[in-house]
């Protein structure tokens, strides 16, 4: 039958390409994969013990922040955090002796302010009535706003920061505000308040991919060594291959990936730079010295 011919071509061909086509050419792009850790604007040291000591705030809802910033902390995976906040019996003032025997921890934390406020607003739209038709509304919403400041002290008591962080939070329209619709502002507000302050202190762990260049001489041999998560010998592979090639920008900028993904950020910044200044044209080899000088 005519449709079993056309079948069986597509299948020859299928085959014919099979044949001459090396199986490389249908796979993914050569990559390195490897993780690395963050460093926020005020991190501890991965690893560390926090306790949440204290939170003392105008609003309710400093309970609800406590309690976000603890679990955004702890679901990173590099602090080691305790809300030991338990109705706010200790203090920065009070018998640290008898904290870190109660409450050992590298490092103290307690929300000495929480505030939150809000502004009402009104725009006129328009809406369907019951019985179909369009009709002018004037509708309302709150804006919410929270605030805390949190200070850091040490195992012995000493200040060692003070962090202001805030918090958006937008209730949903409605012609006519409810009590329940202006609490969702707040606690809009009140939990990205608490995602910014764990953002300010927590390292976290990230995964990151780097796409190489298979042109480079001795790839095939270094690839090997990346998929079998041997970095170091990888690296070594691409030196030597160096003292050969010095004018294989392709090279280059495999040896700055391994590097990166090996934690030698500075080794990786200088075999990026020499890759762009070999090929400067190559747009791939300039973002990953661009991402090399962020860190």
């Amino acid at each position: 039958m005519p449709g079993d011919s056309a079948r069986e071509g597509t299948r020859r061909r299928a085959l014919l390409i099979a044949l001459f086509f090396p199986a490389t050419l249908f796979a993914a792009n050569p990559y390195v994969s490897f993780t690395r850790v963050t460093s926020p604007p005020y991190a501890l040291a991965a690893g560390q013990h926090i306790a949440m000591i204290y939170a003392i705030g105008d609003n309710q809802n400093v309970a609800l922040f406590v309690d976000d910033f603890v679990d955004d902390v702890d679901r990173a995976g590099t602090l080691h955090i305790e809300n030991a906040v338990e109705n706010n019996q200790h203090s920065f003032e009070g018998d640290y002796r008898r904290l870190r025997k109660s409450h050992p921890a590298d490092r103290y934390i307690g929300v000495s302010a929480f505030t939150c406020s809000s502004t009402e607003r009104r725009a006129e739209g328009s809406e369907h009535d019951a019985y179909g038709e369009r009709v002018r509304r004037v509708h309302s919403w709150v804006d919410a706003v929270c605030e805390a400041r949190l200070e850091v002290r040490d195992d012995r008591g000493q200040h060692l920061m003070t962090i202001n962080v805030h918090g958006e939070g937008t209730s949903p329209r409605s012609t006519s505000l409810t009590a329940e619709e202006r609490a969702v502002a707040f606690e809009q507000a009140t939990r990205y308040a608490a995602f910014n302050a764990a953002d300010m202190i927590t390292p976290r762990t990230v995964r990151e991919t780097i796409e190489l260049d298979a042109s480079a001489p001795s790839f095939d041999e270094g690839m090997a060594m990346v998929e079998s998560d041997r970095l170091t010998d990888a690296r070594a592979i691409c030196e030597i291959a160096l003292r050969r090639h010095r004018d294989s920008a392709a090279l280059y900028y495999d040896l700055g990936a391994v590097c990166q993904a090996a934690g030698d950020v500075k080794a990786a910044r200088k075999y990026f730079e020499a890759a762009v200044r070999l090929a400067p044209n190559d747009a791939r080899y300039r973002q990953q010295l661009k991402r090399a000088g962020e860190r």
